[in-house]
């Protein structure tokens, strides 16, 4: 699912055709084809809790994905293993209201009662040092970006069904029934929201690697792009 809709850039800085000499346009196409410089990509991988936006992103550092995973700032409690600054950065609503006033966040929402927001610091540095940027956030937030950003790469990934997803949250077994029945009516609506994104990745019980192979042809894909999007945060 490929959604024209995005800005284009024929910037050389950002990876637009580059000829070596304008020898014939035959000439011109090939220089660019090899001449095209790099550019970062701003991804943001969403979905319903629950279906393993979390595990996909830490397989895909572990295979040595050069990229960069922006860590979400939350006023939601720890869960058991989490660490702070490295799973999610844990504040006080007091703290959180604070980052708001100062316009740290680049994107901010209440989910399942909790707050949760992208720093914008971060997001900014790593794209203007050329490297790419990986969000993993709900679809609440994606919808945030859309409208504060240009040019960044929505993925949208999903169970097979909302039945599977009971199944997860089940295994999980981290919520009390009222946030579970919460989080089951939310992906309802968060799965209507699949065709606004440029990719959508099915992740199969039982076929992850499918899941992570998926987002690595994306990621390539993306940076084959002869027209990139000109990202802008």
């Amino acid at each position: 699912m490929i959604s024209d809709g995005r800005e284009t850039s024929n910037s050389l800085t950002v990876g637009g055709v580059a000829p070596e000499s304008s020898v014939g346009a035959r000439s011109a196409a090939s220089a660019g084809a090899t001449q095209r410089m790099p550019h970062p990509l701003l991804i943001v991988l969403s979905g319903p809790s629950g279906v393993g936006k979390t595990t996909l992103t830490r397989t895909l550092v572990s295979q040595g994905w050069p990229g960069h995973i922006v860590v979400t700032a939350t006023t939601r409690r720890p869960r058991p293993g989490e660490i702070d600054g490295v799973h999610y950065h844990f504040y006080s609503e007091a703290q959180f209201r604070d980052l708001l006033a100062r316009n740290e966040l680049l994107e901010h929402a209440e989910v399942h009662g909790n707050w949760y927001g992208v720093p914008a610091a971060p997001v900014r540095e790593r794209l203007q040092a050329g490297q790419d940027v990986l969000l993993t956030i709900d679809p609440q937030g994606a919808q945030s970006i859309r409208a504060r950003t240009n040019g960044a790469c929505f993925v949208f990934m999903a169970p097979e069904s909302l039945d599977e997803l009971v199944t997860r949250l089940d295994a999980r077994n981290l919520d009390g029934p009222e946030q579970r029945t919460l989080r089951l009516i939310n992906a309802e609506r968060e799965m209507a929201e699949m065709t606004r994104y440029d990719y959508a990745i099915i992740n199969r019980q039982g076929h992850f690697d499918e899941a992570v192979a998926q987002l690595n042809a994306i990621l390539t894909a993306e940076h084959c792009r002869v027209n990139p999007p000109a990202v802008v945060v």
